[in-house]
């Protein structure tokens, strides 16, 4: 979900921000298969019941890595992240990331691919960098590679 808030952020400050690099961000609104079940539910129904519901279906489905990450954050917080990602922003944020003027990287989980963004950002100059033995959760998954694809970004 931060990658909204970072392209949002480079819009609102883009003299201050050299570079931006993005890991596998949402850009269009509808959000992924997690937000959209998790914004489905209100959010009282999901402050009260839905957010442990959620954590515990993440364990069952072998998706520790969701469901520690859920576990750990605030329900009210998951929430409106989530509708706010299903509702997405005017202008979108493929449009902003589009215009920003500074240096652009998106990074992607070698298992998150193929996907159409590689090539469209290369399209409109935005690099593209590959962590590889890794899928969305590149943090978790290969921590050294993604600080190697975020340092080579800087550089």
């Amino acid at each position: 979900m931060g990658g909204s808030i970072a392209i949002t952020t480079a819009s609102l400050c883009s003299s201050k921000i050299g570079r931006l690099v993005l890991s596998e961000p949402n850009l269009d609104p509808g959000g992924g298969t997690f937000s959209r079940a998790i914004g489905t539910q209100s959010e009282e129904d999901y402050v009260v019941r839905g957010h442990y519901r959620t954590v515990q279906q993440a364990y069952k489905q072998g998706n520790d890595i969701w469901a520690a990450s859920l576990s750990l954050s605030m329900p009210v917080a998951i929430h409106r992240e989530t509708v706010s990602l299903i509702n997405g922003s005017i202008p979108s944020w493929r449009e902003q990331l589009t215009v920003l003027s500074m240096p652009r990287t998106v990074l992607f989980g070698e298992r998150s691919l193929p996907g159409p963004d590689t090539k469209r950002f290369l399209e409109i100059g935005v690099k593209v960098r590959i962590v590889r033995n890794s899928g969305h959760s590149m943090a978790w998954e290969n921590p050294s590679g993604l600080a190697q694809a975020i340092s080579a970004s800087l550089s």
